[in-house]
C-alpha cells in the first residue's frame, strides 16, 4: 500500500535510507548508493513499509531484486525480502520460484525458503496441496518427499492432494509413517482406508497388514461364496497368508508416539 509523503520527506527517507547501507555494506553500498538513490523514491511512494524493510535487511542489492521480479509481482517480492531477508533473495532472485510463488502464494515462497531446492519440484507437482505439507514439516521429512516424488512413488500411491493434507495434520510423524510404509500404500484399498481414517494407524493402534490382507482375501471370499474352482481357493488362501506374513513382519506399525 503506498504511503503519502511530502517531497521533502521522501528525498530524506531515500538518502537516509541509502547512507545507511552504504555504512551498512561498505563498498557495495558506496558503488551502488548513487544509483539506488536515483531509483528508490518511486519505489518508497509507490510499495512503501516493505521496500524500506528490504533495503535496511539486504541492503542496495534489493532495488534491483525488486525491479527484476516486477513482472512475477513486486509487492510479493518486497514482502519476502522484508520478512526473511537475505534469505528470500533465493526466490527473488529467480525467475521461475518468483512465478512459482506467485501462483501459489507467499506461503508456498515461505517453504521454498525452509527447504530450498528440494521444495520446487514438490510444489510443481503438487501444487497448493503441498504447500502446507512442507511448512508442517522437518528439513528431514521434505527430502523424504521430494524422494518419493522423483521415483515416482507419489504418483503411483495416488490422491496427492488428500495424502499431503494428511502430512499437514501430522507433520513428521505422518511423513515418518507414509515413508516406512509407502509400499504397503500401493496393495489395494490400504490408502482409501488410511487416509479415512490415519489417526489409529500413525498411533500404532492399528496396522497396515490386516488391511492389507483383507483386500488380498476379498477376491477369494468371493470365489468361496461361489462354490467353485476349490483347487485355485486352496492355493490362492496359501498364497494370501504368506503375503499377509511377509508384509506383517516388513512394515510395522509405527511406534505410540511417547
Amino acid at each position: 500500500m503506498a504511503i503519502e509523503l511530502s517531497s521533502q520527506s521522501k528525498a530524506v527517507i531515500a538518502r537516509e535510507l541509502v547512507e545507511g547501507a552504504m555504512r551498512q555494506f561498505g563498498k557495495q553500498g558506496v558503488e551502488e548508493g548513487a544509483e539506488v538513490l536515483t531509483r528508490q523514491e518511486e519505489l518508497l511512494v509507490r510499495y512503501g513499509d516493505d521496500v524500506v524493510k528490504a533495503i535496511q535487511k539486504v541492503g542496495p542489492r534489493s532495488i534491483p531484486l525488486l525491479e527484476g521480479a516486477a513482472a512475477e509481482g513486486f509487492e510479493q517480492s518486497a514482502r519476502l525480502l522484508a520478512k526473511h531477508g537475505d534469505e528470500a533473495v533465493w526466490v527473488v532472485g529467480n525467475q521461475s520460484r518468483r512465478a512459482l510463488a506467485a501462483k501459489l502464494g507467499d506461503e508456498a515462497a515461505e517453504a521454498m525458503i525452509k527447504h530450498t531446492e528440494i521444495a520446487e519440484p514438490i510444489l510443481e507437482m503438487a501444487g497448493r496441496s503441498a504447500v502446507a505439507a512442507l511448512q508442517s514439516v522437518s528439513t528431514r521429512s521434505g527430502r523424504q518427499i521430494a524422494m518419493l516424488a522423483k521415483d515416482g512413488d507419489l504418483v503411483k500411491i495416488g490422491r496427492t492432494p488428500e495424502l499431503m493434507a494428511m502430512i499437514a495434520k501430522f507433520g513428521d510423524r505422518g511423513m515418518d509413517f507414509v515413508w516406512k510404509n509407502k509400499g504397503a500404500l500401493l496393495v489395494g484399498t490400504t490408502l482409501v482406508t488410511f487416509l479415512a481414517n490415519p489417526d489409529p494407524f500413525i498411533d500404532g493402534t492399528s496396522n497396515l497388514a490386516s488391511i492389507v490382507a483383507e483386500s488380498a482375501l476379498a477376491p477369494i471370499a468371493k470365489e468361496i461364496g461361489n462354490q467353485t474352482n476349490w483347487t485355485f481357493t486352496i492355493i490362492a488362501l496359501a498364497i494370501a497368508f504368506s503375503a499377509y506374513l511377509l508384509i506383517k513382519s516388513r512394515y510395522k506399525p509405527a511406534r505410540r508416539a511417547c
